[in-house]
């Protein structure tokens, strides 16, 4: 059982992942976008991120590698960061990403 102190951590998370306003910004700062129109974008992974540290989702990494674990999904992103110097949030995408991209090739992504 997670303490007080654990669970209040992981729920500053999920909260700091919840917050996003998805008021695209990302979406026009992405060079990816641009170039790969079936890309997933900021928002997208931001919301798998959030949803993957929630204990009240069922779905494991191997859900997740099916609906992002491709170029379309994470291993689209060139890591330009577009993203992330347009959003008005402050966000940690490239750690998000990055993130991600570990857990993705732990269930297979090759």
């Amino acid at each position: 059982m997670a303490s007080a102190t654990s669970g209040g951590n992981l729920a500053q998370k999920i909260y700091e992942l919840d917050r996003r306003m998805e008021c695209g910004c990302c979406i026009a700062g992405c060079g990816t976008v641009r170039m790969r129109e079936d890309f997933v974008g900021a928002v997208g992974l931001n919301k798998i991120a959030r949803f993957r540290l929630d204990p009240r989702d069922q779905r494991g990494d191997a859900d997740f590698y099916e609906l992002i674990g491709d170029d379309n999904g994470v291993f689209g992103c060139q890591s330009l960061l577009g993203c992330h110097d347009v959003c008005p949030k402050n966000p940690l995408l490239a750690t998000q990403i990055a993130f991600l991209r570990r857990k993705m090739v732990s269930v297979g992504w090759k």
